[in-house]
């Protein structure tokens, strides 16, 4: 089976990455990263929404797969995938303990293509 690593993005303290800013909600957004390295982003149906910048406009991301220098904007937070990911790189390459390695496949309430991420279904 394919090893998906999923990550948390919002306000709460207890998101894997968390982005202390009124406009970003609890629990704004998930970013999969799948075996081969690619990376996924759906929405958690925030009230500010996730959007990506397309060339020089905005365009909502419900869900899509994503490039690291890709910049986004959660509520107004604005970032790239890369700066958002980038705390996280160190405990990944210690010993345990970091987010997502206790439960790389971190469903929710939805199901995801084992390969890509994408939310294929939403569990009832």
């Amino acid at each position: 089976m394919t090893s998906l690593r999923t990550y948390i993005v919002g306000r709460s303290p207890y998101a894997d990455i968390v982005i202390a800013d009124p406009t970003v909600a609890e629990r704004h957004a998930e970013i999969v990263e799948a075996a081969d390295g690619r990376l996924f982003i759906a929405d958690c149906a925030s009230g500010a929404g996730t959007w990506r910048l397309a060339g020089t406009a905005w365009e909502p991301v419900r869900q899509c797969f994503v490039a690291r220098e890709d910049v986004l904007l959660l509520g107004q937070y604005r970032c790239t995938l890369a700066e958002l990911l980038a705390p996280l790189a160190p405990r990944e390459q210690g010993s345990g303990g970091g987010p997502g390695e206790a439960d790389p496949v971190r469903k929710g309430r939805v199901e995801r293509d084992p390969t890509t991420g994408e939310i294929v279904r939403r569990r009832l």
